[in-house]
């Protein structure tokens, strides 16, 4: 035990000393005149520039692909709505149902509601998405149009498929979060 407490005093004086000699070789005063580095403040100014621009930008790029996918979604929800709203009266029409008249004014209603919110949507949209958003649209108000003039079968049925088809063509051109 006592041979350990004399290597560890002996291993303490050592390190002292070394400290003190760093201490002391490093306290000399440095001599000159400090300069600015015109040079290197030019560059590191630029640096930090393009930095907050580029932080800036990758700000900007996060929000619009939040506000994309909130478009998105917010579609998404409202064309389930909507075709709930059309095969209700698909249904009524289907079985000669006595509410048949008000389930169509209903569907005639959301589909043009539909198509007026696309057409809204489409101006702040990527162009491709905005172009499958006005097909939409029209395809939407074609259907309603149907619908309140009293088209059924193979018309209807065409039109729907068209609406199906784009609004699966949104959901695949919508980024997902």
């Amino acid at each position: 035990m006592r041979a350990g407490t004399e290597r560890a005093a002996l291993l303490g004086a050592a390190a002292a000393v070394i400290g003190l000699a760093l201490v002391v070789g490093c306290s000399a005063p440095v001599e000159g005149h400090p300069q600015e580095n015109r040079a290197q403040a030019a560059e590191y100014a630029a640096e930090v520039t393009s930095s907050m621009a580029a932080a800036s930008s990758s700000q900007k790029a996060a929000d619009e692909l939040a506000a994309l996918e909130a478009e998105c979604a917010l579609f998404l929800t409202r064309a389930g709505d909507t075709i709930d709203s059309y095969n209700a009266f698909i249904d009524a029409a289907n079985t000669d149902a006595a509410d048949a008249g008000a389930k169509a004014a209903q569907a005639v209603g959301a589909l043009r509601s539909a198509a007026d919110r696309a057409e809204e949507a489409g101006p702040a949209l990527p162009p491709d998405l905005a172009g499958l958003f006005v097909d939409y649209a029209a395809t939407y108000r074609d259907l309603a149009s149907a619908v309140e003039s009293g088209e059924r079968g193979d018309y209807l049925n065409t039109l729907a498929g068209r609406g199906d088809e784009l609004r699966d063509s949104i959901r695949a051109a919508c980024p997902t979060s």
